[in-house]
């Protein structure tokens, strides 16, 4: 709800020198929230696939994904809860709300390559593995996003037990197949 003079005013800038530099409102946003969070995953997945495979175990795989998945969502905190605060009081305009959509399905097929990689690999069977990484990517998203109502979550060794946590979970409930 910020308007562009608001937020050119607390960067120090001119409103001009912002549309300039960013062009428009949604620009910008793309620029502090979701590009950031895309070009982690980009890294991730450009270094997963340089990487020979099976080196690490599943529960080493699955905690460097977690663990950089919540650094990304951890910095981005800011932007992502401003943009879900605003989208339940207000309409959020449409092509930010498309931008934050087409992010958040592009991280998601790539956690779905690196998951189903995986599971090919080490035999994991999940008979509905695009729900299995949505939930995945929902703890995380959760933890990063609300580690502050989590109680001892906001301390290293409190994100340390969370994030094994998720690990466990994760590769464990993969590897056990259907639920019946």
């Amino acid at each position: 709800g910020a308007s562009t003079k608001d937020i050119a005013e607390r960067a120090g800038v001119t409103e001009p020198m912002l549309f300039r530099h960013f062009g428009s409102k949604s620009r910008l946003f793309q620029e502090a929230a979701v590009t950031p969070f895309l070009r982690f995953m980009d890294r991730y997945v450009a270094d997963y696939r340089s990487r020979e495979h099976g080196r690490l175990t599943a529960e080493q795989e699955g905690r460097r994904l977690f663990e950089g998945l919540y650094a990304a969502l951890r910095e981005q905190r800011g932007p992502l809860m401003a943009l879900m605060s605003a989208g339940r009081f207000d309409p959020v305009a449409e092509d930010v709300a498309e931008q934050v959509r087409g992010a958040f399905t592009q991280v998601i097929e790539l956690f779905e390559e690196v998951v189903a990689t995986e599971s090919t690999e080490r035999g994991f069977t999940d008979p509905d593995l695009p729900a299995a990484v949505r939930a995945m990517f929902g703890m995380v998203l959760s933890t990063a996003l609300h580690h502050d109502w989590m109680a001892w979550a906001d301390t290293q060794e409190g994100r340390d037990r969370m994030l094994a946590a998720m690990t466990r979970m994760a590769v464990g409930g993969l590897g056990a197949g259907p639920v019946r």
